[in-house]
């Protein structure tokens, strides 16, 4: 049997143990018990037998090397540590899996030197950290350096076992220690970076920013670095900085998903605080294609949705919707704007999938009665409506679609008495929404100064109402329409 079909046969009995193990007796449940404990047994003997068989196999290669002169014992020798700060850090501090990550790739040098009797050691603590056994790669680390204190590769290893056993403090000094101590260029712009993602990790931006800056002055060549201060301008709202940084990375990272990912947001920013910039995207952002990574051609979709594109927004969905068949939300994405672009006849089959797929969320309900409602199907649109309030009265969407009903049937009515307790809501956003609800019933009562007034409330959210403008532009034609009639009128002259 092969390695690999070997390593299949026990994760498919984990699995089944898994599966198992709500449904099973209480007999059935020790016995799984007693099956659990004998993989466990055979993990702990595959890692010892591996940290074996990786000591001797390098110590072969060295031995080797040497006789056939390819490794003088002076001569320096480079190696590659790549340590992926960002999933571990921020997993273990805040317990998300957010893709505003940092990222701590490196590459560091060490001499053979260096290594003296203490290999053993460290290769011993490399097997565990690469098995992400941080514990037991922190104690062996802990043990090196304190042999070996000046010995630099081992203590940035050690750094990164802390900070991934949840000791930042403790990390945060060691690389701290390394960046104004180490004689290696490559390990203190690494330092710098830590440093940078731990700060990160407190959102400390401004101080986490300027160690990322340190890192880049000291290696300008750590991408990694460029990468996670554009994130830091991001998160500070530093869009346009946001941009730079992340234009600059992609010099040499072009497909980095997370980079494009990261690009499409601070555009999305840059695009609520000036409407009309203008933004050339990236070479591998400029069409949506197969490719791209399912959580880029998310982004993008809500990028082109945010500026109107919603024809290239369609693409990004229906890509997402092949490749996530089961996913509600690809199929509601798809639904909606395709229902901009074509219309109900089109997109309500397609709306009707991500309502199968997911019948209990109300985001999708609602679409649904707000295509019915403006295809003029008023009865099916309200019965949708009401269904979302029969599970939550004071749901804000169902809520919505009722004022817009009333205001088809012509009840202005209680379409402003639903869209008034918008205006109590604590969120803004929703206040905002009741306010142009009410703006919109006084325009249908041509009362122009109080719509203008109505419309004017909504300013702070006035981003997520793209019709603000055009109806506060008619409110000053017809106010100043009726300016001129009243001067033109001497009977109305005080």
């Amino acid at each position: 049997m092969k390695i690999e079909d070997w390593f299949q046969t026990l994760r498919r009995k984990a699995e089944i143990i898994e599966e198992k193990w709500s449904d099973a007796s209480e007999q059935e449940r020790h016995q799984m018990a007693d099956q659990l404990f004998h993989l466990r047994q055979v993990s702990d003997t595959v890692v010892d037998l591996w940290l074996q068989f990786e000591e001797r196999l390098s110590n072969a290669i060295r031995t080797i090397k040497q006789y056939e002169g390819q490794l003088p014992e002076q001569q320096k020798d480079k190696s590659e540590m790549k340590a992926d700060a960002s999933a571990e850090a921020a997993s273990s501090a805040k317990g998300t899996v957010q893709k505003q990550q940092l990222a701590t790739k490196s590459a560091a040098e060490k001499t053979q030197s260096d290594l003296n009797g203490y290999e053993p050691l460290f290769r011993k603590g490399e097997g565990f950290y690469h098995l992400r056994m941080y514990q037991d790669a922190k104690k062996c680390f802990s043990e090196l350096v304190g042999e070996s204190p000046d010995w630099e590769i081992g203590r940035l290893y050690y750094g990164y076992s802390l900070l991934f056993c949840e000791e930042p403090e403790n990390a945060f000094r060691e690389f701290r220690l390394l960046s104004k101590s180490a004689s290696s260029p490559a390990v203190i712009a690494i330092s710098y970076n830590a440093m940078g993602c731990i700060l990160a990790e407190e959102e400390q931006w401004l101080e986490a920013a300027q160690a990322f800056k340190a890192s880049l002055e000291i290696k300008e060549d750590q991408f990694e670095a460029k990468y996670n201060l554009a994130l830091c301008f991001l998160m500070d709202g530093d869009a346009q900085e946001a941009l730079d940084e992340i234009e600059a990375y992609f010099v040499k990272n072009e497909h980095d998903w997370e980079a494009q990912m990261l690009w499409l947001r601070a555009a999305q920013l840059l695009q609520k605080m000036d409407e009309d910039v203008e933004l050339v995207p990236p070479e591998s952002l400029r069409l949506p294609t197969r490719d791209l990574d399912s959580d880029t051609l998310q982004e993008m979709a809500s990028l082109y949705e945010s500026v109107g594109n919603y024809h290239r927004a369609q693409v990004c969905y229906h890509f997402l919707a092949e490749r996530l068949p089961k996913e509600g939300w690809t199929w509601h994405g798809l639904a909606w704007n395709t229902w901009l672009i074509a219309g109900t006849k089109r997109a309500l089959t397609l709306v009707k999938k991500a309502i199968s797929l997911s019948p209990t969320n109300d985001d999708f309900t609602f679409s649904y009665g707000w295509m019915l409602l403006f295809d003029g199907k008023l009865e099916e649109a309200v019965q949708a409506f009401r269904s979302i309030l029969e599970k939550d009265k004071d749901n804000r969407l169902g809520q919505s679609g009722m004022i817009s009903a009333y205001e088809k049937m012509g009840d202005l009515q209680e379409a402003k008495r639903l869209a008034k307790q918008f205006t109590l809501d604590e969120q803004s956003y929703i206040r905002s929404l009741g306010y142009f609800h009410l703006g919109r019933l006084a325009l249908l009562e041509e009362n122009w100064r109080l719509a203008e007034q109505y419309f004017q409330r909504t300013l702070p959210d006035s981003n997520q109402f793209r019709e603000i403008p055009i109806y506060l532009q008619l409110c000053a034609i017809k106010l100043g329409e009726q300016g001129e009639e009243e001067s033109a009128n001497p009977l109305l002259q005080s």
